[in-house]
């Protein structure tokens, strides 16, 4: 059994690398150990819950859903969406699709925190555009406590009927000692960007150990 973090709760705060980056191994069920571990298909996902709390299906960045066929698998709420990168095996190519989940490592679904924001550095490894996230793999320092993480917007620019919207990811270090590399996943949702339009162009700036760096995304 794992528990991430759901959607609504993880808008705003990293509550900690348990908290967010809960990775799991969830094994098969099978009685011959020896059998070879297969291999994974890794996607960025939204997870969805029943009312008992177990996850059900959930729909890749690509839009492909896909029935859950483990029955150990029991979160923090019923009836949520959960935010993770899931390592799965697809059991099927036609509709319905379904899939046994091996791996479950959390993500953040960052919002704005524009009236609290930090710059503390953090390292980064990509930042991605697919379907309806930017996603991104962070590197900070810390000693599993407390980190906060989110988005600001810096500004926006008019350019005729479309919008440059300039964003910065908040990052407060807290009392977390810079000790040793802690890996977040993190997704920004271009619709919870306020005045965001469909076709708009998004900079997102982050301030690493090494500068700032940038990635440009339009439609």
């Amino acid at each position: 059994m794992t528990h991430l973090t759901n959607h609504k709760g993880k808008h705003h705060l990293s509550k900690g690398v348990l908290a967010f980056v809960c990775s799991m191994a969830l094994m098969a069920c099978s009685s011959d150990n020896t059998e070879p571990y297969p291999n994974l298909l890794t996607e960025f996902a939204d997870i969805h819950t029943d009312a008992q709390g177990m996850f059900i299906d959930f729909t890749t960045d690509n839009g492909n859903t896909y029935q859950v066929l483990n029955t150990n698998i029991k979160s923090h709420q019923a009836d949520t969406t959960y935010r993770a990168i899931v390592g799965f095996v697809s059991e099927r190519d036609d509709q319905p699709l379904s899939a046994h989940i091996y791996t479950l490592t959390g993500a953040m679904v960052l919002s704005d925190s524009t009236s609290c924001l930090l710059h503390h550095p953090t390292n980064i490894e990509s930042m991605w555009k697919r379907g309806q996230y930017i996603n991104m793999q962070l590197t900070a320092k810390g000693q599993s406590g407390i980190q906060h993480w989110g988005y600001a917007i810096d500004s926006v620019q008019t350019i005729g009927q479309k919008a440059h919207h300039h964003l910065s990811i908040h990052h407060n270090q807290a009392c977390d000692p810079l000790a040793y590399s802690q890996t977040y996943y993190a997704s920004i949702r271009p619709s919870s960007i306020s005045n965001y339009l469909d076709g708009d162009t998004i900079t997102v700036a982050v301030h690493t150990f090494d500068g700032i760096r940038k990635w440009q995304f339009c439609k």
